[in-house]
């Protein structure tokens, strides 16, 4: 027998990632499916950053291993103009995504993680692959699963020696939710009276469906709040792998500890991706209207999704940005258990087998395997062509839906088709 690390082995696969993996091998096979389960911005990535690749693809050199001068500059000036956050640029470091930049985090801190329910599928089992503690705080649906000042000062009261590591995800993957700037400086009191560390991830900071950005707890608590965000969501460039994190002031001594630990792992991000990130955090008029276009027209699709299924009595989360919203089924819960089906995994199974659309579970984002709730992703759609609808079109409405993102209608029809035959039977 091989031994090998006991904490890794109990991971199993990203859940975002495996049903996109299923998806794809169901589409291979013939079969039709309406993937509601990843969440991949649907967009290109605009032309001046794809150029400014192409122009430095020669470039072979490492790079500083918390990045690029240039970059880290840029970063700090796109926080001040862009999100509100003023920053040094020497506190801005550059990884292979935010994900990578989290873990990176995650191993070097000690304490007990706090994560609200409702939050990205990745932060626990990072935690568990450093065999790390975590505690999930209870959320509701009425506060669009947000989590509250009250919930959280009576974790602390009941753990005061604890070093406590607040994970605060806005705009939220799973569930649409932005925290206002009300709620952010009420949880900041919190925050700062149990000197609580907070690691703000801001990666759809941008795609906000009623403002120009979301705010930022680190307004509220800047001392120790670590903000994250990167390429992927807002500019539409996942598979470029580049993320950045900010050190507030009374982390600064770990400087060099995050500077070792990144030089002994991933060395320093791909120096081509780099030079084409500085373009990017330019964020000019033409590159923030083009955003905007997009967010827009993720707005439209939301509001359509919404209000669809919150005729038939779904239970929604009320979308305000980034690419998703929550769903469940309480009102139809027990005919749903007489189907033999009790927990989210077992009904995403059904749902995916029977009407071909594919949801993630909400027990991947820390809810009770009982709770049938649903992360629903809206981007099952060619971004570009649907673009070009929404430029001789403003008017996102039934007719927009059907003919630029027929697997967001089919998809919707089939979710409510499912309910129906409940309630026929109810």
């Amino acid at each position: 027998m091989i031994r090998i690390n006991k904490n890794i082995v109990q991971l199993k696969p990203s859940a975002t990632l495996a049903i996109n993996q299923e998806v794809s091998a169901l589409r291979a096979a013939g079969e039709e499916i309406y993937h509601f389960g990843f969440g991949q911005s649907p967009f290109q990535i605009h032309d001046s950053i794809v150029t400014a690749l192409i122009n430095n693809a020669t470039n072979n050199s490492y790079l500083p291993t918390l990045g690029l001068v240039k970059l880290r500059d840029q970063i700090a000036g796109f926080l001040k103009n862009h999100q509100n956050i003023n920053i040094d640029a020497n506190t801005v470091f550059i990884g292979p995504g935010s994900k990578e930049l989290l873990y990176q985090t995650i191993l070097i801190l000690e304490g007990t993680f706090l994560i609200p329910k409702g939050s990205w599928v990745s932060y626990g089992p990072q935690i568990k692959a450093r065999h790390g503690d975590f505690y999930i705080l209870e959320t509701q649906l009425k506060h669009n699963f947000k989590l509250t000042a009250n919930v959280l000062e009576t974790y602390c009261q009941a753990h005061p020696k604890q070093q406590k590591i607040l994970i605060l995800n806005s705009p939220n993957n799973p569930t649409g939710a932005v925290y206002t700037t009300n709620e952010l400086e009420i949880l900041a009191r919190v925050c700062r009276k149990h000197g609580m560390i907070v690691l703000s991830d801001e990666i759809y900071s941008q795609i906000n469906f009623n403002t120009d950005y979301s705010p930022s707890i680190f307004n509220y608590y800047p001392e120790k709040t670590i903000v994250f965000g990167g390429l992927s969501k807002v500019f539409s460039a996942g598979g470029y792998r580049l993320g950045f994190m900010n050190l507030p002031k009374d982390l600064l001594g770990l400087h060099d500890t995050y500077r070792a630990l990144f030089s002994e792992t991933f060395s320093a991000v791909a120096s081509p991706i780099q030079f084409a990130a500085v373009e990017a955090y330019k964020m000019t008029t033409e590159l923030k209207a083009y955003i905007k276009n997009c967010t827009q027209l993720l707005k439209g699709i939301s509001n359509y999704v919404y209000s669809k299924l919150n005729k038939v009595e779904i239970d929604c989360t009320v979308p305000q940005g980034a690419f998703y919203m929550m769903i469940g089924f309480s009102n139809y819960k027990n005919k749903i258990n007489d189907l033999g089906l009790t927990t989210s995994e077992q009904l995403a199974g059904y749902i995916l087998e029977k009407f071909n659309v594919a949801l993630l579970p909400s027990s991947d984002f820390y809810f009770n395997t009982d709770e049938l709730y649903f992360r629903l992703a809206f981007v099952d759609f060619d971004g570009s062509e649907a673009l070009k609808g929404y430029q001789k079109t403003t008017i996102i409405n039934e007719d927009f839906i059907q003919k630029y993102c027929p697997n967001i209608f089919k998809g919707t029809h089939k979710i409510i088709e499912f309910v129906n035959g409940l309630a026929e039977d109810m």
